[in-house]
């Protein structure tokens, strides 16, 4: 009977053990449910144990897991760790200080560890102010070392500045020894001594015989005169205490004296101290800092002068245009020539002169007026480029063919007719106009067709005639006009002549008045002037 129990014994503690296993690791912590928590991230110079899955403590109370470090973006010196954590913790930036380059009262992250055997985990400090760190934010106070690491390494920082220290230390040291050993460490220091030594010994013999003589000198003349040596010893006594109280006041200025000299001591040994200083604790006025400021001017001046050779040579070899310049005669003629040509232009415009006239004639036959403004531009003496705008009562003549058929027996079969008309348009005119002695020739467009012209300018330019050729073809013959004009007043002529003299019917007969002057600033407008 116990044979058939033990089997179903055994059986039924097999499957306790499994449901106690089962319930067991059930119960255990599965980890954080990701759709509860949130990334943000720390910068650490050393992630070093840093383990995924390490924990995030904040107050002793676990609040994440870390994700896998890597390398930050922006910064490959620097390790991104990723920090999971509860939705429910909430982390503040802090306020940015100036005064301390900081922000202050923000969340903070500490690498801290957990473990003799190297591993480590993250302390959060959630922060007191400022805006909250939104997911995918960075923490903005972290701290890679705490505890003795921390401790060690500081040390090994200030032995970087202490050792140095020391070495300067050991160098001064050194130079004094050497100074002394330099003074009386050769031969001649040793003479030096030797011959003290002997000063001293005479000064000892010197002593000695005077000790004699003044004993000679006592037993022989003042002992035997003893009434004076009373006197003299009241003097003495005398004298001595009018020593001892001048002592007491010399004593005093003695005193004041060293004390000056001490205070006078330790200032030379403070400024001395200030302009042997070290060039990054001198201050400014100093030997020290002068020198420092001297190597960095010099360091600058080096590195000018280096530049200004490189300059030279690629001056010298014709690089670059500078270098182009100076050395491709070619470019150097081209470029003479250009300013040649530039200052031969503004030349030109700087001595163009623009004369300007206004004139209204009155013809008599047809009882108009005819207006006309001129504009000539003399770039020299002996020519000159006249444009003019005309209002002319004739107007513009045209000529034209009109043929018409007819079916009508009372009209011819085809009927052709020369039609004219005159228009009362704007007419313009441009000439070149070249000079010989007081005769100028004309030609050009005239009163907008061909034309020539020749004028007489006679008693220094005060009188002239003008004699114009134009509108060959409107006509029988083409039209001339012969003109006067006398400047009777300074810029102001009377004008009259005969237009069209040779075509009887178009005769006319004219009289008028204008201004004419010298205009300097129109010359402003001109984009450019002819050479002469």
């Amino acid at each position: 009977m116990l044979k058939a129990k033990t089997p179903l014994l055994v059986g039924l503690m097999v499957l306790a053990a499994i449901g106690a296993f089962i319930f067991t690791f059930g119960t255990l912590d599965r980890g954080m449910d990701m759709d509860e928590a949130y990334t943000v991230y720390a910068r650490f110079d050393d992630a070093s144990g840093l383990a995924p899955g390490s924990r995030i403590t904040l107050a002793g109370i676990e609040v994440g897991v870390l994700g896998t470090p890597e390398l930050a973006p922006d910064d490959p010196t620097m390790a991104r760790v990723p920090l999971i954590i509860r939705k429910d913790v909430v982390l503040k930036k802090g306020i940015w200080s100036e005064a301390k380059k900081t922000w202050v009262n923000g969340a903070a992250a500490i690498r801290r560890q957990s473990s003799l055997i190297g591993d480590y985990d993250v302390a959060l400090s959630p922060g007191l102010d400022g805006e909250v760190i939104p997911p995918g934010g960075e923490i903005p106070n972290v701290t890679g070392e705490v505890g003795l690491p921390a401790v060690i390494k500081t040390l090994e920082d200030s032995s970087a500045v202490i050792f140095p220290a020391l070495e300067r230390i050991s160098d001064d040291i050194e130079s004094i020894t050497g100074s002394l050993r330099e003074a009386i460490g050769d031969e001649e220091g040793t003479k030096t001594l030797e011959k003290i030594r002997g000063d001293v010994e005479k000064t000892t013999d010197n002593v000695q015989k005077l000790t004699a003589e003044m004993r000679n000198f006592l037993s022989q003349r003042i002992y035997p005169r003893g009434d004076n040596l009373e006197r003299i010893l009241e003097n003495l006594e005398r004298t001595s205490s009018e020593l001892a109280r001048a002592s007491v006041s010399s004593t005093e200025r003695l005193d004041q004296i060293l004390e000056r000299v001490e205070r006078v001591t330790v200032s030379i040994g403070k400024f001395v101290d200030e302009q042997t200083a070290a060039p990054e604790d001198a201050k400014d006025g100093t030997i020290a800092k002068t020198l420092a400021g001297l190597d960095k001017s010099m360091a600058l001046i080096e590195g000018s002068l280096e530049n200004i050779r490189a300059v030279t040579e690629n001056l010298e070899q014709g690089r670059g245009t500078v270098g182009r310049l100076l050395t491709d005669d070619k470019l150097i003629n081209d470029i003479e020539r250009v300013i040649g040509d530039v200052e031969g232009f503004t030349s030109t415009f700087s001595r163009t002169q623009i004369k300007v006239q206004f004139r209204a004639d009155y013809y008599v036959g047809r009882s108009a007026y005819k207006s006309t403004v001129d504009f000539a531009l003399h770039p020299g003496p002996d020519k000159y480029y006249l444009f003019q705008l005309i209002d002319d009562p004739i107007g513009k003549a045209t000529r034209r063919l009109r043929v018409t058929t007819s079916n009508d027996p009372r009209l011819p079969p085809v009927l052709v007719e020369e039609i004219s008309e005159t228009s009362g348009d704007f007419k313009f005119s441009a000439q070149f106009a070249k000079r010989f002695h007081f005769l100028t020739f004309r030609y050009g467009i005239t009163e907008s067709t061909g034309g020539l012209g020749i004028d007489a300018d006679l008693l220094d330019d005060a009188l002239s005639f003008k004699l114009d050729a134009f509108e060959f073809g409107r006509d029988e013959y083409p039209r001339l006009r012969l003109m006067a004009q006398w400047e009777f007043l300074s810029h102001f002529f009377l004008s009259a002549g005969i237009d069209d003299m040779l075509n009887a019917p178009a005769r006319d007969w004219f009289v008028g008045l204008g201004i004419r002057f010298v205009d300097e600033d129109i010359k402003g407008v001109l984009p450019f002037t002819p050479s002469p």
